[in-house]
């Protein structure tokens, strides 16, 4: 199908309405307009022949000024013939003279014309001759014999006894007025149509600008653009202008509502990546615990079997195999702790039995229990903080959130290195502040080391069978307890190690 432009349409529908109308108007004139005009100008005849009637039979000859007035107004030859004599005559040729003394019946007439139809019954009623009945009345029509064929019509009207009146009207006139007419609107009609032309045009133009911009803009709109809008400049507010607010409204509401799912689709991207990095953490996490709880299990196994087969093994060394099996014992009993405690954190069933005490205490405990895994990396222990450092919380969740950080520390330091403990009082709380000289954790992990199951491998370290926060549990444990406490905590990257923090409550 052939795609054609609504300008064209209005422009071709405008231009063919004029030529039908111009077209149907001249046809109108050429076929209707003379019998019309023909049908007005015998009512005329008529309706004048009416008037001069009664103004004759009331006045006589002094009612001539009026007939005259008719005379003009109708445009039609009038003669009144009285008792056999010519008493009026519209014509300008016309010259009767009347008797004056009575008795005198042969009035002289003089009539110039070529004797057409209504001179002929002039002149027979100036004879004597009475018309039948049947003739009076109506309006004829007739052709004059004298071979130039002018066509008249002719009306002849009894006033009273032996008083008539004769009306005539030439066609040729009236024929003429019509073509003249014909003329005049063909004229028009050209004149018209071209004007209608270059007015359909410039008007087609000017309605389908607007509904062009509509389109342009909805073209933008199918293409997810809705930067433009519709902006009428016109003072009369139409329909096209209603639609066009109503097109804002949806562009606008459109974009809404595809920020909005475009923002809905990046969050549930976010989360499904979440969900899909925590389920690779979490099997990850299986696999490394597996690992973990198989090692220590085998060695226990191990040194369990030798000691049934060594009755007579020297007593250090069976000291030694029990102080192995102890140790890896304890290994499996914290990796068992931090599930537990991960569950119950998760689950929200974990609760603080919040008290007064003294951190200066559980840091000599720890002092204590980190001296020998120290030693054995050949690491400075250095503790820095005041003799009384009374505090408000969980002491038992604070041992777990120090050995966490002490053992991050101790696992991450370099051979030889540093470990320093420090407590910084402030106004409401304390800050203790656990440096391990090392290596740098890179910045964009600073962030995620604080969730459950997130390991950073730390391929710079002394011990690469080692990940950053062991099992991946142990940091994410410390950032809940500290959450629970509705502390701050953190981390920075020093010039030679990282630096673990948070902040203590100072009793209430």
């Amino acid at each position: 199908m052939r795609n054609v432009s609504l300008r064209a349409k209005v422009g071709f529908n405008l231009v063919g309405f004029t030529l039908f109308f111009v077209l149907t108007l001249i046809m109108a004139i050429g076929f209707g307009f003379e019998p019309i005009y023909y049908s007005i100008q015998k009512h005329n005849m008529v309706t004048a022949a009416r008037s001069i009637s009664e103004i004759y039979g009331v006045r006589g000859p002094t009612g001539f000024d009026e007939i005259n007035e008719i005379t003009h107004s109708v445009g039609t030859d009038i003669f009144i013939v009285d008792q056999g004599v010519l008493v009026y005559s519209s014509g300008p040729d016309k010259i009767f003279e009347s008797g004056s003394s009575e008795g005198d019946k042969k009035d002289r007439q003089r009539i110039k014309a070529n004797m057409p139809q209504h001179i002929r019954i002039i002149a027979s009623l100036l004879n004597g001759y009475k018309p039948q009945d049947a003739d009076l009345g109506k309006v004829m029509y007739y052709t004059d014999e004298n071979g130039e064929h002018i066509r008249f019509f002719s009306l002849i009207t009894r006033m009273g006894e032996n008083a008539y009146v004769i009306i005539s009207q030439p066609l040729a006139p009236l024929r003429e007025n019509v073509r003249i007419v014909q003329r005049f609107i063909l004229f028009f009609g050209i004149l018209w149509v071209v004007v209608a032309i270059l007015g359909a045009l410039r008007f087609s133009r000017r309605l389908t600008e607007p509904l062009d911009e509509l389109k342009s803009i909805a073209t933008d709109m199918a293409h997810l653009n809705f930067s433009r809008k519709w902006n009428d400049v016109s003072p009369v507010h139409d329909e096209i202008d209603m639609v066009g607010k109503s097109l804002n409204i949806l562009s606008s509401r459109l974009a809404t509502a595809l920020d909005e799912l475009q923002q809905s689709n990046a969050a549930l991207q976010q989360q499904l990546d979440k969900a899909n990095e925590i389920e690779y953490m979490r099997k990850s996490f299986i696999s490394a615990v597996s690992h973990e709880l198989k090692t220590p299990l085998a060695i226990i196994q191990g040194y369990a079997e030798a000691l049934e087969d060594l009755r007579d093994v020297p007593q250090e060394t069976q000291e030694y195999y029990c102080y192995v099996i102890r140790s890896e014992t304890r290994k499996m009993d914290g990796l068992v702790k931090d599930l537990l405690n991960l569950s119950r954190l998760e689950a929200g069933r974990l609760h603080l039995e919040l008290t007064d005490f003294d951190f200066g205490a559980l840091m000599d405990e720890a002092q204590y229990r980190f001296k020998g895994p120290a030693e054995e990396k050949h690491l400075r222990l250095t503790w820095l903080f005041p003799e009384e450092m009374p505090v408000y919380g969980d002491p038992g969740r604070y041992n777990i959130i120090m050995n966490n950080f002490l053992s991050n520390a101790i696992d991450y330091a370099k051979e030889g290195g540093e470990i320093r403990v420090t407590v910084v009082e402030e106004e409401t709380d304390y800050m203790v502040e656990v440096f391990n000289q090392g290596e740098q954790i890179p910045e964009e992990y600073h962030r995620r080391i604080w969730e459950p199951f997130y390991k950073v491998d730390s391929s710079h370290s002394r011990d690469g069978k080692r990940m950053f926060g062991g099992h991946g549990l142990g940091l994410g444990i410390v950032a809940s307890l500290l959450a629970l406490h509705e502390q701050r905590y953190g981390l920075r990257n020093e010039k030679d190690g990282v630096t673990f923090w948070f902040t203590v409550a100072k009793p209430r």
